[in-house]
């Protein structure tokens, strides 16, 4: 089985849960770790350890928000467990794709088309951008 965890500063991997259970409903494998509900980094770290030595057999795939964070650098001492991935730049299609992704695909395959589909969405536009594009193009 396929756990996914969010950590993150500040509240953002709870607001990425709540963004997940209004769009697919709530998600049993799916925990939140923030920043700020734990004094310090390392107690995220502790916490996730206990899961990842409790479940040995189960897949955890670890989103951070950010690459050489506090919360990343916690989450890297998890790698040393065959079962555990840990990816940066957490964002909401990257969660999505995650969570939606065929639990028969092998792990690095997997986070692999979820990163590539994930960097594919990120669009940016403007004025200029949205009057050189056709209409059908657009939406």
């Amino acid at each position: 089985m396929r756990k996914v965890i969010l950590t993150s500063h500040g509240h953002l991997a709870e607001g990425m849960q709540s963004a997940v259970n209004m769009i697919l409903g709530c998600q049993a494998d799916l925990e939140v770790y923030d920043l700020d509900h734990f004094d310090e980094p390392d107690m995220i770290l502790e916490r996730v350890r206990k899961k990842v030595e409790e479940r040995p057999h189960d897949e955890f795939i670890i989103l951070t928000d950010i690459n050489n964070g506090s919360v990343h650098h916690q989450m890297m001492q998890l790698c040393l467990f065959p079962n555990v991935y840990v990816q940066t730049g957490m964002c909401l299609s990257l969660v999505l794709e995650v969570i939606l992704s065929s639990p028969e695909m092998e792990l690095e395959e997997m986070m692999a088309k979820a990163v590539r589909s994930t960097k594919d969405n990120m669009l940016g536009f403007n004025f200029r951008s949205i009057r050189e594009t056709k209409e059908e193009e657009l939406w």
